[in-house]
């Protein structure tokens, strides 16, 4: 699938649930007479604009900063510990604030978790003493001031931004020049910021096109806000139940999401495919059908996997037929669930372990879906590993499936690191023929799921008889399944679930 940069890393940055921003925060349980959904308007904050006060206090390293000096610029980074999204960049800020300090830069780490539910403001002061090295630059805590409230309500709630990490560029002016994600993409992956660092050059020299910036920030401002507005409009649109007030609600807001422009076909397609959804709900059939035509169009011209357009078509069937599809939380079309038969294993190469090419009607099987960049998947190997060690000679056969991505070399080498502690078989996907991945898109593709780890477990029966987060998964559970006292286990509610990861991070 073909993802403009500006998307991908969208797609890495955390969200802060805290952070409200100019949209509705709409959910199915809100009745529709309250809801209110209002045009865009522009930032408070943008490129252009002079910066807000520092008004930080609580400094655990570094000298304070109190206000912005005329002979510098200056990197005001916003962070939260533990994110691997902010983690990533220290090496990288501290690389830059090394290399440019002697030039008139000043980096500054503001740390915003005390915003987040259940912070620890104990956690970063930790992290900081144990990795001095690592982050040399001034660090504050982003404590409220009675006054003039937070760092984060003036300058990211501001400007509309509710991801972290996040990154503000002020010149010497004092006025904001950049606004974004410290990290950039390359192939698919978080890479070193070069882009920041020729951003930082133009700065320090005079030759930033701020005007430029502004207008490109302006633009992606109002693609957020639509993708926002599909959000809210799927998670909607997810109880086929939905009527009256509120079906009316969910289509008056997929509608707004369909307006202007987009970034390609693939990204106009995804949002017309909510329209397609909400028309049918609406017992418009025919208009309906038409524009989910128009989606599988669209994505045949963008020449997208053939996997992706093979699950839009299957949706245009079902409204052909007069049927709408389940819906995933993430807005993808659900296709498999427990009770149904288990697809075909279509593995790719065997890492470690005797291949599996089908069940075998004596076994039970738990195939989790796995990557070595899933901090949650490499924290959950110990548990898998246990429950192979325990219930392989009782008919268990665990299956650890990579969804690596495209780069699967460091998985061999990943796996021959875990040794004893990671025992079960592995295998890679099959990517021939596939962007994605056959096994994914025949598993956790057509159970409405992009969070890993996942994990099923299929009965003697060839049917499945459990999906959800490994974690969940108990021995009991397990045992009911070998003893085919349960037929269908009931499905976890942790998929999706805070300690996943997206799998379009790869």
């Amino acid at each position: 699938m073909k993802t403009t940069p500006a998307l991908l890393a969208a797609l890495f940055l955390a969200p802060i649930a805290s952070l409200q921003s100019a949209e509705p925060r709409l959910t199915p349980s809100v009745s529709a007479p309250q809801l209110q959904i209002r045009e865009w308007t522009e930032p408070r904050l943008k490129p252009g604009d002079l910066a807000p006060q520092l008004i930080a206090t609580d400094w655990i390293q570094g000298e304070p900063v109190a206000e912005f000096a005329k002979d510098k610029a200056y990197l005001v980074e916003f962070w939260a510990t533990p994110l691997w999204t902010c983690d990533d960049n220290v090496p990288h800020l501290n690389s830059l604030f090394h290399k440019f300090k002697e030039k008139g830069l000043m980096v500054i780490g503001q740390h915003v978790q005390a915003k987040l539910a259940g912070a620890d403001q104990t956690t970063p002061k930790a992290i900081l003493t144990k990795a001095a090295a690592s982050r040399t630059y001034p660090v504050a805590l982003d404590t409220a001031n009675p006054k003039q409230g937070t760092m984060m309500d003036t300058w990211m709630s501001a400007a509309g931004q509710i991801c972290l990490p996040c990154a503000f560029l002020v010149g010497r002016d004092g006025r904001i020049a950049w606004i974004g994600n410290p990290a950039e993409v390359i192939e698919g992956k978080m890479a070193y910021p070069f882009a920041l660092e020729k951003k930082i050059e133009e700065l320090l020299a005079g030759h930033f096109n701020v005007p430029k910036t502004a207008s490109t920030f302006l633009a992606e401002q109002q693609l957020e806000r639509k993708g926002h507005l599909k959000s809210v409009a799927e998670g909607l649109l997810q109880d086929e139940s939905l009527s009256g007030h509120s079906l009316d609600t969910a289509y008056e807001i997929a509608v707004k999401a369909n307006e202007g422009g987009f970034n390609n076909d693939e990204h106009r397609a995804s949002h017309l495919a909510v329209l397609a959804r909400a028309t049918f709900m609406k017992r418009e059939k025919e208009r309906a059908v038409l524009l989910q035509e128009k989606v599988v169009a669209l994505m045949v011209d963008a020449k997208t996997d053939e996997a992706i357009i093979a699950t839009y078509q299957a949706t245009l069937e079902s409204y052909k037929a007069g049927h709408l599809p389940a819906m995933s939380p993430q807005g993808m079309v659900i296709t498999l669930t427990t009770g149904d038969p288990a697809p075909k294993l279509n593995c790719g190469e065997w890492i470690q372990g005797k291949p599996v090419t089908e069940f075998a009607k004596d076994k039970a099987y738990l195939i989790e879906f796995w990557a070595t960049w899933c901090g949650p998947c490499v924290a959950g190997i110990p548990h898998l590993n246990a429950l192979h060690l325990t219930f392989k000679n009782r008919g268990l056969v665990v299956i650890g499936q990579t969804v690596e991505g495209k780069d699967q070399t460091p998985v061999k080498a990943f796996v021959e690191k875990m040794a004893d502690g990671m025992t079960y078989p592995v295998a890679l996907d099959n990517m021939s023929g596939s962007e994605q991945g056959a096994m994914r898109h025949s598993w956790l593709d057509a159970a409405g799921l992009n969070h890993i780890p996942a994990a099923f477990l299929v009965g003697k029966d060839g049917r499945i008889a459990w999906l959800g987060h490994p974690n969940e998964l108990t021995e009991e559970m397990i045992a009911e399944v070998l003893a085919g006292e349960d037929d269908s286990l009931k499905t976890s509610a942790a998929i999706p679930n805070p300690v996943g990861v997206p799998i379009e991070k790869k």
